[in-house]
């Protein structure tokens, strides 16, 4: 029987604060080097640690013409060639997903067990298996998530078409623990494709693994950018 799932709304001032500081990121993370963009990136959301005397770093891997990230922790002092390299690269649609994954990268993550520390957790997540990444992560670059009504209501201002409109209650995230993981929830504009706003439902198991799908679309805006 699956367990009762009951959210809380997190603040939107605490969620507006880190997104601003995540768009910051984004735009200037190119000035950081390996490993040091992936730890900036963490340092960005204060409820999610990595374990004491290790830090994150990754490898970069290229499948034709798809570059992305395969991130892992180490320990502090050691060398990133000293790591062995993961030859067992899963495709993109199951990226975070794998044993190893929860072996190399998970179980060195803690988050604060509350409402506001998993929904840290989440968000660092995405964005940690987008840095480096090219165009099959495009959508999730270019998208941004909604936590306020302004913002939800300047996207439908500034959309070329409006097909479809339903509005939430509530536009900040939400979150759910549960007995192991939990699961969060928050509105996210996409530009790319089909141009929509949507809930983003993401489940954190509890090795750390997290899985994300479209849920309710609450405006679709019709075709948008192409890729």
């Amino acid at each position: 029987m699956a367990e009762e799932c009951t959210y809380e709304r997190i603040p939107r001032e605490q969620a507006a604060e880190v997104l601003e500081k995540v768009i910051r990121f984004r735009d200037n993370h190119d000035q950081y080097e390996r490993p040091d963009d992936v730890n900036a990136l963490v340092r960005l959301f204060p409820g999610v640690k990595v374990r004491e005397g290790y830090l994150l770093d990754y490898e970069i891997v290229q499948e034709g013409a798809i570059t992305r990230i395969r991130p892992f922790a180490r320990k502090i002092n050691s060398a990133a060639e000293e790591d062995p390299l993961l030859l067992d690269v899963p495709p993109p649609e199951l990226e975070g997903l794998s044993d190893q994954d929860a072996e190399r990268l998970y179980q060195f993550l803690t988050y604060e067990r509350s409402p506001g520390g998993l929904f840290e957790y989440a968000f660092f997540i995405l964005e940690l298996w987008s840095i480096r990444a090219s165009w099959h992560e495009a959508e999730w670059l270019a998208s941004t998530p909604v936590f306020t009504q302004k913002l939800f209501e300047e996207l439908i201002d500034q959309a070329r078409k409006v097909e479809q409109l339903d509005p939430p209650d509530w536009y900040g995230p939400e979150a759910a623990l549960q007995e192991q993981g939990g699961k969060v929830r928050f509105l996210v504009h996409t530009p790319m494709g089909w141009e929509r706003i949507y809930h983003l439902e993401i489940s954190i198991a509890a090795d750390g693994r997290v899985d994300q799908e479209a849920g309710h679309i609450f405006a679709d805006l019709g075709q948008g950018d192409i890729f």
